[in-house]
């Protein structure tokens, strides 16, 4: 039987359990503690994670024609460019959410779709619990919001 791996999830369950803990800051120690295995295994479970996440923010990049300009491997975020577009655009693993790709918008305003907001909104909050970001400013639009947890994660945003 084959494991099945998607480009929106290429972790194991294994790699995903060991990436979301150390996410949530958990020591090495203490992951091979609760997992009852060794912490050799959960740094080279946490290297391969690592390698499999760079690969497919990359590909994804590929696939989007984007200029990759900065890829965190231990956060699994790329920060690219789209020349096309002329837009910044800002690629994130979760594991609520696996890979999904945000583009800078000028005119965040004008989108009104309730539901896209919405959803919007739970996977930038999302990103925030998973990497342990206090935000105190969560009822505010999305991209306000966007704004303010990625400059929190990539510096190359801050103001």
């Amino acid at each position: 039987m084959c494991p099945n791996f998607s480009l929106a999830s290429p972790l194991s369950l294994k790699q995903k359990t060991v990436w979301s803990l150390i996410r949530k800051g958990f020591s090495v120690s203490a992951i091979a503690d609760k997992l009852s295995t060794t912490r050799q295994y959960i740094n080279q479970t946490r290297l391969t994670a690592e390698a499999k996440l760079s690969a497919s923010l990359l590909d994804v990049a590929g696939a989007n024609d984007l200029q990759v300009t900065k890829l965190y491997p231990k956060k699994a975020i790329l920060l690219g460019y789209h020349p096309a577009l002329k837009r910044k655009a800002i690629i994130t693993y979760t594991t609520s959410h696996g890979i999904k790709v945000w583009y800078w918008h000028d005119n965040p305003e004008e989108v009104t779709n309730e539901n896209f907001l919405k959803q919007t909104k739970t996977y930038l909050l999302d990103i925030a619990k998973e990497r342990s970001l206090e935000i105190k400013e969560a009822n505010i639009h999305p991209a306000k919001l966007a704004h303010i947890i990625f400059s929190k994660l990539i510096p190359e945003l801050k103001p």
